[in-house]
C-alpha cells in the first residue's frame, strides 16, 4: 500500500466515525435523553445539563478526530514522521486525557446527586478506561514519532 493510500483509507475511517459520532451525539442521545425525561420525571431536571455535558464530550471527540485527519493528511504527504505529527498526537493525547476528566466529573455530579444508576457507572467507568488507554497510546506514538523524525534528520545530515 502506498502513503497516498494509507492516508485515504485513513481519513474514510475517520470520516466514517465521525459520521457515528453524529448519530450518537446528536441524535441518538438526545433521543434518549427525552425518552429518559418523559419516563422518569425525576430526573427531568438533569435532561438539559445532560444534553450540554454530552455536547461537550462531543466537541473534545470531534477535536481530537481533527488532531488525528492532520496526522493523516501528513502521512499522505509521505511526511510521516515528523514534528507536526508528534505535537498532534501529543494534543490528541492531552484531549484524551481532559476527556477521561470530563467523564470523571459526569460520575462524581452522578453520585453527588444520588442518580447514578448501576448501568451508566459500567458505561462511566469503560468510557474513562477507553479515554486514559487512547492518551497513553497516542503518548506512545508522539515519543515514537519524534524519535523516528530525530533519527531521520540525523540521517539526512550525514548524507
Amino acid at each position: 500500500m502506498s502513503q497516498e493510500e494509507i492516508a485515504k483509507w485513513l481519513k474514510v475511517i475517520t470520516g466514517g466515525i465521525g459520521m457515528m459520532g453524529v448519530v450518537f451525539f446528536f441524535l441518538f442521545v438526545p433521543m434518549l435523553a427525552g425518552e429518559m425525561k418523559d419516563g422518569y420525571p425525576e430526573a427531568a431536571c438533569l435532561y438539559w445539563p445532560g444534553l450540554i455535558y454530552n455536547f461537550v464530550i462531543a466537541g473534545v471527540c470531534y477535536a481530537i478526530l481533527f488532531c488525528f485527519w492532520t496526522v493523516c493528511c501528513q502521512i499522505g504527504r509521505d511526511n510521516s514522521f515528523s514534528k507536526e505529527n508528534a505535537m498532534a498526537f501529543k494534543r490528541i493525547s492531552r484531549l484524551a486525557v481532559l476527556l477521561a476528566a470530563i467523564w470523571f466529573a459526569g460520575f462524581a455530579c452522578l453520585v453527588a446527586l444520588r442518580c447514578l444508576h448501576p448501568a451508566m457507572l459500567l458505561f462511566l467507568i469503560f468510557a474513562m478506561f477507553i479515554s486514559f488507554a487512547v492518551a497513553i497510546c497516542a503518548a506512545a506514538l508522539s515519543h515514537l514519532v519524534l524519535k523516528a523524525y530525530e533519527l531521520r534528520q540525523e540521517n539526512e545530515l550525514t548524507i
